[in-house]
């Protein structure tokens, strides 16, 4: 028989595991937002007296590069002024959460939404929403097949490009010169990781090297682990996005073999993982940027004062080394 106390626990439990399941619970309209590392919960209001309800709405909350993303907002936000801004986003990336994020800061009255979109075609009823409602969308990072006041981002092909020149030069500098170079993706979903595949393939045409099949995260950890463990005889591997790094770094030490490793994003894990000589390199992107030129582009269009609807603006990248830590 359940004792009273084991009663109050499963209860506490259940209460919990229905607020962490996606943007919001819906019988009290919660939106779960992050703050730093600590995640928080509110009850979203329409901003009143001319202030400006802004969202920044990621494809998760687990990774460091969202919350650089959110310092360049919240910098911007600071020296703007007149924003009421609210980051909000799925525990872990899911297209479905995600869209519910959107529509519940559409519900909520938000002025501007700045998106990395999960998915490029699974947002766009959500997104039609947005467009009835007069939200204006700009996207960080990753874009959906959607028209948005711009885009700023990652010319994620031309940093796939860049990954392959360094990967080049670490392969020459180790005297490596064949061999089978694996790629790993976050997800079979989004934009940025094809991109990055694609200027990375381009890189290694007309070379001694043979590029294998890509693998996909999607989700499950255990994808890039099981490639990893298949393939000892790779000479290297690409990891195109911060968790696929932290994964195949982890993965290489544990089967006691050292393929070169070029990464991509700044977590702390990957600059240590740097600095131990595991990564020989990684593709950083400008998120503060990102963030922070996101929110001006936002606000420049609610005062209708931005004329460049549509553009697509690189941020650029830069390759961290041990040398520069």
């Amino acid at each position: 028989m359940m004792t009273m106390a084991k009663f109050i626990m499963t209860i506490m439990t259940a209460f919990s595991m229905l607020l962490l399941g996606g943007c919001y619970n819906s019988s009290a309209s919660v939106v779960e937002v992050r703050e730093d590392l600590t995640k928080r919960e509110m009850v979203p209001t329409a901003a009143t007296n001319g202030i400006y309800s802004i969202y920044l709405i990621t494809m998760d909350q687990v990774s460091n590069y969202w919350q650089r993303i959110d310092a360049g907002c919240r910098s911007a936000v600071r020296d703007i002024g007149g924003i009421e801004y609210h980051w909000t986003a799925p525990l872990r990336n899911d297209v479905t959460k995600q869209k519910q994020c959107i529509e519940q800061a559409i519900e909520a009255g938000a002025d501007a939404i700045l998106l990395s979109a999960a998915s490029a075609t699974g947002l766009e009823d959500a997104l039609k929403d947005a467009d009835k409602a007069g939200v204006k969308l700009v996207y960080v990072d990753s874009a959906a097949n959607h028209d948005a006041v711009a885009a700023l981002g990652t010319d994620n092909e031309a940093a796939g490009r860049k990954a392959a020149e360094v990967m080049k030069r670490a392969l020459s500098e180790a005297g490596v010169t064949n061999g089978t170079i694996g790629i790993a993706i976050g997800s079979t979903k989004g934009k940025n990781g094809a991109l990055r595949e694609r200027g990375f393939l381009a890189g290694f045409q007309e070379t001694d090297f043979k590029v294998g099949p890509t693998v996909a995260q999607n989700g499950n950890p255990e994808n890039i682990k099981d490639y990893v463990e298949a393939h000892p005889e790779y000479v290297a591997f690409f990891g195109a996005n911060e968790q696929t790094t932290k994964i195949l770094s982890e993965q290489v030490q544990l089967y006691n073999v050292r393929p070169i490793i070029i990464g991509f994003d700044t977590s702390d894990f990957t600059l240590s993982m740097i600095q131990q000589g595991v990564i020989y390199a990684t593709i950083k992107q400008n998120t503060e940027k990102m963030g922070y030129e996101g929110i001006s582009v936002a606000m420049a269009a609610l005062k209708g004062e931005y004329r460049n609807n549509g553009a697509e603006i690189d941020t650029g990248v830069s390759v961290i080394t041990k040398d520069k830590l």
